[in-house]
């Protein structure tokens, strides 16, 4: 891990020729907090009387996995080149910012020439534009580098592309779990069997099956569904069931043989993470959206586990095979004779053009286009979502723009379901983010809009719930819960999915956070109508209490919202991820029209258009890049 980050650092910061003129200082230690993106944000320099001897940030809520290698970079470029004229990390280049300026006050307080600092330093980039491996693979996020870990495994050279400077992508702003069937954590994942969860299941028996495929997989889930009925297990789940509720959830628009291989692979996949270092919550749970209780929690924030775990399964065999180009956009493949053999790609930083070759195979994992507000309203804006204009925000990191697909069909992929959108109910109303959403909940929580009342199953579809929210007034609700939920005995001990203190939150009356410890108190603190939030949690509870399914179809339920403290805070809709991609089979290969092999294309993660169909499950997001991440890069290293 250690060595594959100071291999990036290197590539991000190049090489310098001079630094800046001499300064004198008042020796000392100094420190400065300023506002973050999320959160207030703590950098520390020391200074002699002619040097600065070290930068850090000592504290800050910017987001894992990404505000924190900023900061370490911009620190480390300001101690080594003695300037502040230092490179923002595209990816991540407001925190860079904040960070950069942070310490310019501190110069400023030890009584730095600021100004001279801030000169321009003579710079000399690297410029070779010329790079040979067996694989090639274009994307850094979770796909490209599951597709990384695993052609390396498999003994080859990897050229590994990114266009931003911060490895990860998408993949470090999930919400933290991903879904498997876990036998070990089934047998006592609930109290006792449960009527209305298992109602479920009888109900996907029950359908009509549209293919012998559908009949063939049905029939499977009802051999395991009997199986499990002869034992004392207290939560039935099976692959063959993970794949039957995917391939429903999604409208049936998957391929279905793509999200059997998904469901079949999501335990080994977790095995693989865990050993590579991965930590998860022992308990198995109901992620959001995720349909069903095979929800694992990561317990490092957001996806920084499951990244972290992979670059050290990288760091593992990376040896001298692995190089690693940051700050390097591809551009356009090359192909030769039918077969893709490598691609060209800017450096942005110095904007030479740069030519890949691949001996074997080429990875094409860029991601979607959620935060291309262009390309989701070319494709994807209808009756469904008839507005996806620039009032609707999105969870995606900037760098991922959907150009990889495009690529991809330039060579000859076919697209399909492109006009397939999710837009995730859980985010910030004014940043668009699911980061500051409180994390560690059994799933208990209701939804309330700003009348006080229920309006949709919270334990349901993705694409159901944003609509029903978007349809309140204002297109806000507010999440409920109460410590019980939570696991706390202060809501002020709760954390975010990102790893931030609700306190903070509460304290500073920020982001409507609002907690209290009765109804009353909450109903004038939202200035909802007391009687609709009475009304609406005893008919909650009285559904708790009798384990049925209630008004609006919800069927899980976990505890009774009735004794304080509670908390409240207001979500709203936003661009998440796209299903629509890259036609793939279950080798990861692209295929074109006539769905043949498009020989040396491989594509994995969101770029793909097969996998989710018309609404993407909670946490298969995860499973999916790990399975086709791992696949085209196992199956890439061996191409001919």
């Amino acid at each position: 891990m250690k060595k594959l980050l100071s291999v990036v650092l290197a590539l991000v910061l190049c090489l310098t020729l001079s630094v800046a003129s001499a300064q004198a200082y008042t020796a000392g230690t100094y420190s400065k907090e300023v506002p973050g993106m999320h959160g207030p944000l703590t950098v520390e320099i020391t200074v002699s009387e002619d040097a600065i001897t070290a930068a850090a940030v000592t504290a800050s809520m910017e987001t894992p996995g990404m505000g924190d290698v900023a900061g370490e970079s911009i620190c480390a470029q300001v101690v080594e080149y003695q300037s502040l004229d230092v490179d923002l990390l595209s990816g991540a280049t407001v925190t860079s910012a904040i960070v950069r300026n942070a310490l310019t006050d501190c110069l400023k307080e030890a009584g730095a020439d600021v100004d001279a600092l801030k000169a321009p330093r003579e710079r000399s980039y690297d410029r070779t534009t010329e790079f040979t491996a067996d694989v090639i693979i274009i994307g850094g996020g979770g796909a490209g580098l599951s597709a990384t870990a695993t052609a390396l495994e498999e003994g080859v050279s990897v050229v590994l592309v990114e266009a931003t400077d911060i490895l990860g992508g998408n993949s470090l702003v999930v919400g933290g779990f991903m879904n498997a069937p876990i036998p070990e954590l089934q047998d006592y994942a609930f109290p006792e069997r449960s009527a209305s969860v298992e109602s479920l299941i009888t109900a996907a028996l029950d359908e009509e099956p549209v293919s012998e495929a559908h009949k063939a997989l049905q029939d499977a889930v009802r051999a395991d569904y009997e199986a499990y009925l002869e034992t004392d297990k207290t939560l039935f789940d099976s692959a063959n069931w993970f794949a039957l509720q995917t391939w429903n959830g999604g409208d049936k628009l998957g391929k279905l043989e793509i999200v059997k291989k998904l469901a079949n692979t999501a335990y080994d996949d977790m095995q693989w993470l865990i050993a590579n270092g991965q930590e998860f919550r022992d308990s198995v749970t109901l992620g959001g959206g995720a349909l069903y209780y095979r929800s694992r929690y990561a317990v490092l924030p957001n996806g920084l586990g499951y990244i972290t775990a992979i670059k050290s399964a990288i760091e593992k065999n990376a040896e001298d095979r692995l190089t690693v180009l940051l700050s390097t956009k591809a551009t356009d493949l090359i192909v030769e004779d039918g077969k893709v053999v490598g691609a060209k790609a800017i450096n942005n930083r110095t904007g030479d053009e740069v030519i890949l070759h691949a001996t074997n195979g080429v990875v094409l994992s860029t991601g979607g286009f959620a935060g291309n507000v262009e390309l989701r309203q070319k494709y994807c804006e209808g009756e469904k979502w008839p507005d996806l204009g620039p009032s609707v925000k999105t969870t995606n990191v900037s760098g991922v723009r959907g150009d990889g697909i495009f690529m991809a069909q330039n060579a000859g992929a076919a697209l399909v379901n492109m006009d397939q959108i999710q837009l995730l109910p859980y985010c910030n109303p004014n940043t668009g983010m699911v980061n500051d959403t409180v994390g560690g909940g059994n799933g208990s929580s209701i939804f309330l809009n700003k009348e006080g009342k229920r309006f949709v199953r919270e334990d349901g579809r993705r694409d159901e719930m944003s609509k029903a929210i978007i349809a309140q007034t204002d297109g806000i609700m507010y999440i409920f819960g109460n410590a019980e939920t939570y696991g706390v005995t202060s809501m002020y001990d709760c954390k975010t999915l990102g790893g931030q203190p609700v306190s903070y939150f509460l304290e500073n009356n920020l982001h409507g956070f609002v907690t209290a410890d009765t109804i009353e108190e909450m109903a004038e603190k939202l200035n909802m109508p007391l009687e609709n939030i009475k009304e609406t949690l005893d008919a909650y509870n009285q559904h708790v209490e009798e384990g049925t399914p209630d008004e609006f179809g919800r069927v899980t339920y976990v505890n009774k919202l009735e004794e304080g403290p509670f908390i409240a805070f207001p979500r709203q809709p936003s661009a998440h991820h796209t299903m629509g991609g890259v036609d793939i089979d279950e080798m990861a290969h692209a295929l074109d029209a006539d769905r043949n092999i498009i020989p040396g294309l491989y594509c994995a993660g969101e770029i793909t258009g097969v996998v989710h169909g018309a609404n993407r499950i909670g946490g298969n997001a995860i499973v999916d890049y790990l399975t086709f991440g791992r696949e085209a890069g196992r199956n890439a290293a061996h191409a001919e």
